[in-house]
């Protein structure tokens, strides 16, 4: 219903203005609000009184409001409603404009019919056929877009799917082998190359070396082809400690996590340079206990150790290595390989190693961790526990759960359940020692 107020002069009957004010400008607002105080009355809920009050307020509002966030000027509303109306108004909007597409085929499914509506309603079918027409292209649009991206996924997955496939192949004499030192064994921008000791004395041993970011370890060796640039690492990798840094290392931790990242690495041969090893310098750590660390390394997690005078003595070290490495590897045929099929040799005599890429993704450190990975961790912390150790441990029970389990239910022998537990490569015992410590560990409320 629309009101007509007109104002005439007390003189004459002439209309000089008309003033159209309609008598419910927000009427679906108004039958959504009450539909949902309805139901609030029905289920005896607070919100009754909440929509009666806004309710009431938009009754009184004179203008015709757009979206439900506009009535957000009225008083009781506050966003959560306004986004209601808004909602509501959408799938409102949406019924309404397929209602009106499905009047326009079924008028259009006859001549006469076509003539009626051209007819009778000529605009209101140009407004759906051009709305058809948009929405047609728009389709079609997407139709290609999509078509095209699968396309370019499908060739960006066929082009993967061919590198992952291709093996790289070094032929004897096709390569080169160059030493690859970690960013944190240089100054860094800092300082200049030149001025960098690391750099300056291995340029000056004439070793063929490039700087680059390793995820586990201070020095390692790669095959680079001469003509393709692919990248093999050969099986050797260097962590070299300082004594003030092995020092910190094992007081913080670092130094287990070091050991265990280079056993996961897939490098066969694993070594450390421990330099600068002076008995009148003093550490957090005693000196006697540091070397007992590194010849646990050698000893229980079979590490090479070379202990060196001095940084110098050091990259004097690596240049002999490197030496030695051009030497065995330059007439071997190098094929890459995935880190599970590493091999030494075939029977033809090649060698297999790992891709440079999978080597520094593998070696990453891991936000998470698998439970074996967890265990290993914590049963690192046991003194004399070394990483082959923890390995065999969790091979054979594979959680803490599993572990604890077997022994509650091992009774009196539950102190040597784990003597005989096979290590590494020599298939050494673990030992009684080790077996009670984690007996103890895992059982008891209080440790020693």
């Amino acid at each position: 219903m629309i009101n007509v107020q007109t104002e005439c002069s007390p003189h004459s009957l002439r209309m000089k203005r008309i003033k159209i004010v309609p008598d419910r400008p927000n009427h679906l607002f108004e039958s959504w609000l009450e539909e949902w105080r309805n139901e609030a009355v029905l289920r005896n809920s607070e919100l009754q009184k909440h929509f009666t009050k806004a309710l009431d307020s938009l009754r009184r509002y004179p203008l015709p409001l757009e979206s439900g966030k506009e009535c957000i000027i009225l008083q009781h509303f506050g966003t959560k409603l306004c986004s209601m109306l808004d909602k509501k108004l959408e799938e409102y909007r949406r019924q309404e404009f397929t209602k009106a597409v499905d009047a326009c085929f079924s008028q259009t499914s006859s001549n006469d019919d076509r003539t009626v509506v051209s007819r009778e309603k000529p605009v209101e079918k140009c407004k759906i056929v051009e709305v058809q027409e948009k929405s047609s292209a728009v389709a079609k649009q997407v139709k290609n877009t999509k078509k095209n991206a699968s396309k370019r996924l499908a060739n960006a997955n066929e082009i993967a799917s061919r590198e992952a496939d291709r093996q790289i192949s070094l032929e004897p004499s096709t390569f080169d082998i160059v030493l690859l030192v970690d960013t944190q064994e240089t100054c860094g921008r800092k300082t200049k190359p030149q001025h960098d000791a690391t750099l300056v004395e291995l340029t000056r041993l004439g070793v063929l070396f490039e700087v680059r970011r390793l995820k586990v370890g201070d020095f390692a060796w790669i095959a680079r082809c001469r003509k393709t640039n692919d990248e093999l690492v050969m099986p050797y990798i260097i962590e070299r400690k300082r004594m003030d840094d092995l020092s910190a290392s094992i007081v913080d931790g670092r130094f287990h996590e070091q050991k265990f990242r280079l056993k996961q690495s897939g490098i066969k041969n694993l070594m450390y340079i421990v330099e600068n090893i002076d008995k009148n310098s003093r550490f957090s750590i005693p000196l006697s206990s540091l070397l007992q660390a590194s010849v646990n390394c050698l000893v229980q997690d079979s590490f090479t150790v070379k202990y060196t005078r001095s940084h110098k003595d050091s990259m004097s070290h690596l240049s002999c290595i490197t030496k030695i490495l051009i030497k065995i590897y330059k007439n071997k045929k190098l094929v890459g390989c995935k880190k599970n099929h590493l091999t030494q040799t075939d029977h033809l005599g090649n060698i297999y190693l790992m891709e440079f890429k999978e080597f520094n993704k593998a070696s990453s450190k891991q936000k998470t961790f698998r439970v074996s990975e967890m265990f290993i961790r914590q049963l690192l912390q046991l003194k004399g526990m070394s990483v082959d150790k923890a390995m065999a441990i969790v091979e054979c029970y594979t959680s803490p759960q599993i572990l604890l389990t077997a022994l509650e239910h091992s009774g009196k022998n539950g102190e040597q359940l784990l003597a005989n537990i096979q290590v590494g490569d020599k298939k050494r015992r673990l030992g009684p020692a080790i077996s009670k410590a984690v007996y103890q560990l895992y059982t008891m409320n209080e440790l020693s």
